[in-house]
C-alpha cells in the first residue's frame, strides 16, 4: 500500500501539519508514516521544552532521547524497548488518525534531516510523499533562512519522491 511520510524535525508533529497529512491520506488512500528525526546536538534545547510541556510530552520525548542514546552506544536491546514505550505515547495522540481510518507507523532515528529523510524514502519505496514539519525545529528555530532553504534544498535534491513543507 502506498504511504505518506511526515517527517518531524522536532518534538512532536504541529497539529495543523499533522491533520493536514491524515486528510490527505485519506484522499490518496494512503497509509500515514511518521519519522521523528532527533538531532543529537540538540538533546539540552529539548529537554528544556520538556520542562514546559505536559507529562505526555515529556514521556514521549525522554524516551526518545533516551533510546536514541542508547542505540548509539551499541544497546540496541535496551533502545527498541524505550522506543516502544514512546511509540504507546505517540499512538495515543495519533488515535484521530486511526479514527479517521487512517493506518499510521511511527518511527523515530536520531541524526540529521537532510540524510535521514531520505535514506527512509529510499528504504521504503511505497512511501509516494514527503511532508517535512518544519514547524518545531528545537534550536532551529533561530537558524537563518539560507540555513533552512539550504537543507531543505538537500532533502528535495535526494528525493525521489514530492516533498511538501508545512509552515505554521
Amino acid at each position: 500500500m502506498k504511504k505518506v511520510l511526515l517527517a518531524i524535525d522536532g518534538m512532536t508533529p504541529d497539529r495543523k501539519t499533522f491533520r493536514y497529512a491524515v486528510a490527505l491520506c485519506m484522499r490518496i488512500r494512503a497509509e500515514l508514516s511518521i519519522f521523528q528525526i532527533i538531532r543529537p546536538q540538540y538533546y539540552r534545547e529539548y529537554r528544556k521544552k520538556i520542562r514546559k510541556k505536559g507529562l505526555l510530552a515529556r514521556k514521549f520525548v525522554e524516551g526518545s532521547m533516551v533510546a536514541a542514546t542508547f542505540a548509539e552506544a551499541g544497546e540496541h536491546g535496551t533502545a527498541l524497548d524505550i522506543m516502544a514505550e514512546a511509540s504507546k505515547e505517540i499512538r495515543r495522540l495519533l488515535q484521530e488518525s486511526e479514527e479517521a481510518g487512517v493506518h499510521c507507523h511511527f518511527s523515530i532515528k536520531s541524526g540529521n534531516p537532510e540524510k535521514e529523510i531520505v535514506n527512509y524514502v529510499n528504504d521504503h519505496r511505497n512511501v509516494v510523499l514527503t511532508i517535512y514539519d518544519v514547524s518545531d525545529q528545537g534550536a532551529d528555530q533561530n537558524a537563518s533562512n539560507s540555513k533552512k532553504k539550504n537543507e531543505l534544498a538537500k532533502i528535495t535534491k535526494g528525493l525521489s519522491v514530492p516533498l511538501v513543507t508545512v509552515h505554521t
